[in-house]
């Protein structure tokens, strides 16, 4: 009778459960009509970022437009000539009025509109250009006036633009108005090639085909689960199950992006994807599971074997989606709300996904069949007995492959372009490719030069402006180049091509000012103080676009010396910012791991099993690491974002194989490591349901945009390295090294693949952190400082220093010396050194203090026992006759000396930044100092220091660096050549002591006599 009530009561609440399910599922439908579709190129951009808020300073104080135009871009055919024709013109000049009316368009401007002066002997003509010159001189007016071309119109003259500037608008209105702008532009110009660019252009195009790979995603992986699960199981229950519970996953997660307002972008195409595959690996560990217990137990009735399976599986599948669901949230830690959007739908999806599928398996399992699965998917993985023959080589061989992979990752590609990730020849593409090729680039780049007020009156500056514009206009890679005396030169009041007086200046300002729209305020802030260029660029490499902006930067700062530059814009901001976050997205993955090791400390109740579990989830990263470094894939967020959910997902087989492990353990009086049987009986659900995934993840293959289709085969190959990670390494460095989870006998093989298992961690570990600790892309000679100092800075310190001073001739002298050395703060040196050898010098000692600029030396004679004080031309020497002053020894060098980045080396294989420190003003013996910083450790590895005359007076090159206490770095060898007097001095240095408290009066006069 209890029997009879008990199986009453579970059809009850099966039956509730799955009209539940399906009820909140059909409520849900009425949401989806509200899912919208997103695309931006500052998608990827942090929130409330330094160089974000200067990008926004200079748009407010040249009062620029925060809305992007579209461009149409008009090609003549072939046979059609050139656009310096008066028919084509005007054609041009009526699409240009009407374009500029339409609704959502505040204006437009093309060759046919843009506006000029013209003095002549009638008098100064304002309006359209071309309508005041002769039709000879179209082509060559328009050709020399860099406001025109090749903004306007392309060198060849055959490919002209209107630009269309747009209010503010939302999606449904700017779509409109693109396919307004589209069939209308092709109707007026019938004898040319069309097409509509522009940043808004890509954003509708885009967005329109996110919805359609979205459904052909969707489609495409149903039907990849489908595969996999017909080749798994030999009935259709499994079938129909999984349906049920995909559709009903995904409607559910659907539904709650759509309320939650979180739009589909390129990132959260994979959500139903996501959904879908996790959704089906645990129907397929639950289903596998189930005809696991029935083979066991063959006479137990269907009801009891559902209630077995559930019970048995719903912790591993609980714990599986746990740690994949971490991998997800770790991006919650960046500071950019794409990300952490992608983060949370990513996490509801793994959640919904664990929920559906436990409350749908108990009705739909009771009422359904039970599962058949075909022999091999329920068959012992007895593939692993081979594996278990050699495991120890199988574990060191995976750790070494693993290690080389993880050590040519330090050599990530950092260029990656802004549009690389259009779809090929698509019409937005082609669009995009014209304007970056042939009408002046798309990637926009503002400097802003800033002086006193009323300082761009001066026709001077005006004059160094235009030649720096033109300078920077031959440079290679810019497209087109704007500035102030350009818009000047336009105005032509003057025989001249720029003002030769202030009153000059002043009145073309004044012309400027009439109109409402004045061009003059988006390059000439209100109190003339600030002038803006306006540069764009081609869309470059990342890499390549930096040391373009870098240069453009220090041609300005050389051109003026005297006032403040800043750089803005797109192009020096965009792979600064998307290098930070790729670099934070890798190494961030770390974050994960540790999330997840606290999770399985309490799933397993032991931190040596939840370390345990990590070791073969550091092959994914290690693999991801070498394999991009290996094809030189551009690193993008996109890219870099696989480490995270790459992490979680691997760590699914992981957990049941030691779940398990555990189960098998703990059912044993001896508590064996069992652990051949765990991989005969999880190894094939494992490895069916990693091929789940690797075949829904492969439908990103088949995406129209690039960076999905590399997502996808990242996301195979993590997978595959998880697959070797988990049944492979994890059961073969078990077997040989049990001990990992209880205490054995040491043997050789045991040695080899425990050493090798440590490693590999260790090795991952320092590979990130020296990554991380490498400054991205866009580094900053203050960065460079300020690794340096991390690295060399002590208040005080001593060492033991032999010095070999070699003379002009090839002779030289040997000296031993004990030397102390205080900075208590910038300016203020102190130095004092004690002879050891030779034994007639034993005692001497000297004392050289450097306060400011003044640098005041000592010396104590112990024959006479007199101290002393170095005065004139002596006191300028350096330590002890040698090549080496007091100044060489500062490792904590004044840091307020300006510094810039002259250039990048490859020296012996190893990246060097090569630094110019202007030292005029702080120094009392160089002018300048160059020096040559190692990229990985951020330590000098040459200096070259320049006299007052800015002659070369002697170079310094560093190397045997040793790491002492404190984290600190020292050279162990330092020599000094001298070319202005051919001396040298070569040093070894050892016994170093650092911070030891040393005090002022050590540093006295009256010390040197203290033996």
């Amino acid at each position: 009778m209890k029997r009879m009530s008990l199986k009453i009561s579970l059809k009850t609440t099966a039956i509730a459960s799955l009209l539940g399910v399906i009820l909140i599922t059909l409520i849900s439908l009425f949401a989806l009509p509200r899912l919208t579709t997103q695309y931006s190129l500052k998608q990827f951009l942090p929130k409330d970022n330094a160089l974000l808020k200067e990008d926004e300073k200079t748009r407010q104080t040249f009062q620029l437009s925060e809305v992007q135009p579209f461009i149409i871009t008009a090609k003549v055919k072939n046979d059609n000539g050139d656009w310096f024709n008066p028919k084509s013109i005007s054609d041009l000049e009526q699409l240009t009025q009407l374009v500029a009316h339409f609704p959502g368009a505040r204006s437009a401007i093309s060759l046919a509109t843009v506006q000029g002066a013209i003095t002549n002997d009638s008098g100064l003509s304002v309006g359209p250009l071309l309508k005041s010159l002769p039709q000879d001189k179209w082509k060559s007016e328009s050709f020399s006036n860099p406001i025109i071309s090749p903004t306007l119109i392309s060198k060849d003259g055959k490919t002209a633009s209107v630009v269309v500037n747009i209010n503010r608008l939302d999606s449904k209105e700017i779509v409109a108005l693109r396919q307004n702008l589209e069939v209308t532009a092709a109707a007026s110009l019938p004898f040319a090639d069309v097409k509509i660019g522009g940043t808004p252009a890509v954003q509708t195009d885009v967005s329109a085909l996110l919805q359609k790979e979205l459904k052909n995603f969707v489609v495409l992986g149903f039907i990849a689960c489908f595969v996999v699960l017909s080749l798994v199981f030999s009935n259709f229950s499994p079938l129909i199950i999984s349906f049920i519970i995909i559709i009903c996953a995904n409607i559910l997660v659907l539904a709650i992006m759509a309320i939650g307002g979180f739009p589909f972008s390129v990132l959260s195409t994979t959500i139903p994807i996501l959904t879908t595959v996790d959704v089906v690996s645990l129907c397929i560990h639950t289903l596998l599971r189930y005809a696991e217990e029935k083979k066991a137990l063959p006479h137990v009735s269907h009801e009891q074997l559902v209630r077995n399976t559930l019970k048995a599986i719903w912790k591993p599948n609980l714990i599986a989606s746990t740690t994949t669901m971490i991998g997800f949230l770790s991006l919650l830690t960046t500071n950019v709300p794409l990300i952490k959007d992608y983060g949370v739908t990513a996490a509801i999806s793994i959640t919904v996904g664990w929920v559906v599928t436990s409350v749908l398996m108990l009705p739909l399992m009771l009422f359904l069949p039970g599962a058949k699965a075909r022999g091999w998917a329920w068959a012992k993985a007895r593939w692993g007995l081979y594996l278990f023959r050699r495991s120890g080589l199988w574990t060191m061989g995976i750790i070494i492959v693993s290690l080389g992979l993880a050590f040519k990752g330090q050599t990530l590609s950092w260029s990656a372009k802004l549009f690389d990730d259009l779809p090929q020849n698509h019409q937005v593409r082609l669009s995009t490719e014209t304007i970056d090729r042939e009408l002046g680039g798309m990637i926009p780049v503002d400097i802003e030069v800033s002086g006193p007020a009323e300082a761009w009156n001066d026709p001077v500056l005006i004059k160094k402006l235009d030649t720096l514009s033109n300078d920077i206009r031959a440079t290679q890679g810019v497209g087109s180049v704007v500035s102030l005396p350009d818009l000047i030169a336009a105005a032509n009041l003057n025989h001249s091509r720029l003002p030769a007086s202030r009153s000059s200046t002043a009145e073309i300002f004044f012309l400027y000012s009439l109109p409402s729209e004045s061009p003059l305020k988006n390059f000439l802030s209100a109190e003339s103080s600030k002038a803006r260029i306006s540069v764009r660029t081609q869309d470059l490499p990342g890499n390549q676009l930096h040391s373009l902006v870098e240069d453009i930067r220090l041609k300005t700062e050389t051109a003026f010396p005297d006032m403040k530059v800043n750089v803005t814009g797109m192009g020096s901001t965009i792979h600064h910012l998307n290098n930070d976050l790729s670099h934070e997205l890798i190494f961030g993955f770390w974050q994960s791991m540790i999330a997840i090791i606290f999770v399985l400390m309490f799933v397993f109740r032991s931190l040596r099993w939840s370390l345990v579990a990590c070791i073969p989830n550091l092959v994914p990263p290690a693999a991801l690491l070498g394999f991009l470094a290996v094809s030189e894939t551009p690193i993008k967020p996109s890219v870099a974002i696989i480490f995270s959910i790459a992490l979680g997902l691997a760590f699914n087989n992981t957990v049941y194989l030691l779940e398990r492990l555990r189960a098998l353990q703990l059912s044993t009086r001896s508590k064996k490591l069992d652990i051949e049987k765990t991989l005969w009986l999880e190894g094939n659900p494992c490895l069916i349901s990693s091929l789940v995934l690797l075949s829904g993840f492969s439908v990103f293959m088949a995406s129209y945009f690039a960076m999905n289709r590399i997502f996808g085969f990242y996301m195979l190959l993590s997978m595959a390295a998880g697959l070797v990670g988990d049944l492979i390494l994890l059961p073969t460095m078990l077997k040989s090294c049990p001990w990992l989870l209880r205490p054995v006998a040491w043997k050789k093989e045991k040695v080899m693949a425990t050493t090798g298992a440590v490693i590999l961690a260790f090795v991952l570990i320092f590979t990130t952190h020296d990554s991380v600790a490498a400054v991205p892309p866009g580094i900053t000679a203050e960065q460079i400082g300020k690794e340096m100092s991390s690295r060399i800075t002590t208040k005080d310190e001593s060492f033991v220093a032999e010095l070999k001073i070699i003379e002009a001739d090839g002779s030289s002298k040997e000296r031993q010396m004990q030397i102390w050395r205080m900075s208590p703060a910038k300016k203020d040196h102190s130095m004092m050194v004690r002879m050891q050898k030779p034994a007639d010098l034993k005692g001497t000692a000297l004392l050289a203090t450097l306060k400011g600029e003044k640098e005041d030396k000592w010396i104590y004679l112990p024959s006479s026992k007199q101290v002393r004080r170095l005065t004139g031309e002596n006191s300028k020497g350096g330590i002890l006759g040698s090549e080496l002053s007091t100044e060489d020894f500062d490792f904590n060098r004044d840091t307020s000396a300006s510094t810039t980045i002259k250039k990048e080396l490859e020296i012996k294989g190893s990246k060097v930044y090569v630094l110019e420190s202007d030292v005029s003003s702080t120094s009392p013996n160089y002018s300048k100092i160059v020096s040559y910083v190692s990229a990985k450790e951020f330590l000098p590895l040459k200096a070259e220091c320049f006299d007052k005359q800015s002659k070369l007076l002697k170079t310094i090159e560093f190397s045997d660096y040793k790491k002492i206490a404190g984290g600190k770095f020292r050279a162990g060898n330092i020599k000094i050549r001298n070319v202005q007097n051919n001396r040298g001095t070569e040093i070894k240095l050892t016994d170093f002591k650092i911070n030891q408290g040393l005090k002022a009066s050590a540093f006295s006069p009256k010390s040197l006599s203290d033996d």
